[in-house]
């Protein structure tokens, strides 16, 4: 896991006395759907706009672009502890899947939004810059072959 100063003091205060809500939970339960070399959210790739792969760089840009989804518009009493076990729950099914390919998930927050992206980890390509220090808004980045999400969970924060 990678996180910024600004995002570890969140992790820190962080509780979790709910279970995922429903509407992620549906979210996560419909899984990732493969499209022109892309891993996209079922839920996501099914009302995309005009958007194409073509219009993006890269399959990170693109998965980035569709996978993205504001918290806050589902849950806005603890966004942040719903983004980790959303996280967590894809990350247990993207694991699941026996796929080869490992999955990345960040997350990000402001004053008003906390945005969850998901991508696949590819050697030549990255959404976040490697100084993630240098961002002023929080920010994190976890692998789904890292344990610490479902340790977040269990201990309540970084402890």
């Amino acid at each position: 896991m990678k996180a910024n100063a600004g995002m570890k003091e969140i992790l820190n205060t962080l509780t979790f006395g709910n279970p995922l809500i429903a509407p992620l939970k549906s979210i996560a339960d419909a899984g990732f759907v493969k499209k022109q070399e892309c891993y996209l959210l079922r839920s996501f790739a099914e009302k995309l706009t005009n958007a194409k792969r073509a219009d993006f760089q890269d399959c990170t840009g693109y998965e980035c672009f569709v996978n993205s989804l504001h918290v806050e518009d589902y849950e806005k009493q603890e966004p942040v502890a719903q983004a980790i076990l959303l996280v967590n729950k894809l990350f247990f099914l993207w694991n699941a899947s026996d796929s080869p390919l490992h999955l990345t998930a960040i997350i990000s927050a402001d004053e008003l939004t906390i945005v969850v992206r998901f991508h696949v980890k590819r050697c030549s390509e990255q959404w976040l810059s490697d100084d993630i220090d240098g961002y002023s808004d929080p920010v994190m980045s976890v692998d789904s072959d890292e344990e610490i999400v479902s340790q977040l969970i269990r201990r309540g924060g970084l402890a």
